[in-house]
């Protein structure tokens, strides 16, 4: 009898970005794969790869605690009648509402913490106590219930072992969603008259999306031949959401080209000649991973998750996290340095050719599932 696994995530559109390639490798091991998650009009797709799919009403930007209840009480609902025997809850909304129901669902329970988000980013008093009733709530379950962490980093790892006492049995790193380095082939750059500066991801402010403009405004000044590409969708749902206003407003500027969400993100790269992410924190970054394969030179901040794929002096100009500035001066320096962009680039591909490629992912979840039950 097969063995039934269980995504639990915010949206549809994440699971198809973030886990449908490991969906398709479990289904072709032997397991029932479900999801569930909010329906932003994309779960057809998850559908028709032969997934199971259930709604779930999930509001990340709330902090109520009757619809934490509510989210909660769906989820009960929804593993008694699925039972899965594995539920892997991803991101921190789904895991906070998910663990509740290890108290009265039979099952193996897994949480991926993808980058912490903005509770482990923001300082004020409010966020300050609300990260400690998390890491409470947490060590609550831990005490009880079966579990096991998943980090995507280093620092990630440190964190939890240290606050958590977790040992390697219960805490592993697996390095973010991997990447298809067959799909996203080496690239020699693209000549053309301009430099081609590349973001992408999410529209928001814990992105540095701000400082990306506001640095590339200034660089532009130095060096008429560059543009700036962004694409991405604004995720007003995020607590560090930008307002769509707003953001027309910062990109009315000469060479600064706003595409939304783009389908083919390997042409994307391909035409690229800088990856820039200038995040505040990350698990492991997708879109430099995505670049990385490419064969992009990277700029980056010197954080959590994103150092882990952006080594400074070696693929990337890693800069301080909030400075313009740094940011400028990174973005004129490769401009400036062909033969700069072509190493880093090249050092770019060596670095997604080990453990954080698609197959070498794949097979470490599917042994963690296997250990598991």
């Amino acid at each position: 009898m097969k063995k039934k696994v269980m995504f639990i995530v915010t949206e549809d559109w994440y699971f198809i970005s973030h886990r449908l390639k490991l969906a398709r490798y479990l289904i072709k091991k032997g397991f029932d794969v479900s999801v569930c998650c909010k329906d932003t009009g994309k779960a057809t797709e998850i559908i028709e790869n032969g997934i199971f799919y259930f709604p779930l009403s999930i509001d990340r930007k709330s902090f109520s605690l009757i619809k934490f209840f509510r989210e909660s009480l769906n989820i009960i609902r929804i593993l008694k009648k699925a039972k899965p025997e594995i539920v892997h809850l991803i991101s921190m909304r789904p895991i906070m509402i998910g663990l509740l129901s290890a108290f009265f669902i039979n099952s193996k329970f897994c949480a991926t913490f993808t980058g912490m988000g903005f509770l482990f980013i923001k300082k004020n008093l409010k966020i300050y106590f609300l990260r400690k009733i998390i890491i409470i709530y947490l060590k609550i379950f831990l005490k009880f219930k079966n579990l096991f962490f998943i980090v995507q980093n280093k620092d990630d790892n440190i964190f939890f072992k240290r606050v958590f006492s977790l040992n390697k049995n219960k805490l592993r790193i697996i390095r973010g969603s991997g990447i298809d380095i067959n799909y996203f082939k080496y690239s020699e750059q693209i000549a053309k008259e301009n430099i081609r500066l590349c973001y992408a991801g999410r529209i928001i402010k814990d992105k540095g999306v701000l400082s990306l403009i506001a640095a590339y405004k200034i660089a532009k000044d130095k060096h008429p031949n560059l543009e700036l590409h962004i694409a991405g969708d604004l995720d007003e749902k995020n607590p560090s959401s930008i307002s769509k206003n707003y953001f027309k407003k910062l990109t009315d500027f000469k060479d600064i080209f706003y595409l939304g969400n783009v389908k083919n993100i390997k042409k994307f790269w391909q035409q690229a000649d800088i990856a820039i992410l200038l995040s505040k924190r990350e698990g492991l970054p997708l879109s430099l991973l995505e670049a990385a394969a490419t064969g992009r030179p990277i700029i980056s901040t010197d954080v959590t998750g994103s150092r882990e794929i952006a080594i400074n002096n070696y693929n990337s100009i890693n800069i301080k996290e909030g400075s313009v500035e740094e940011c400028s001066n990174a973005i004129l320096k490769l401009i400036k340095n062909k033969k700069l962009r072509e190493k880093y680039g090249k050092n770019s591909r060596k670095l997604v050719e080990g453990d954080m490629a698609l197959e070498q992912v794949n097979s470490q979840y599917f042994r963690l599932y296997r250990d598991i039950i």
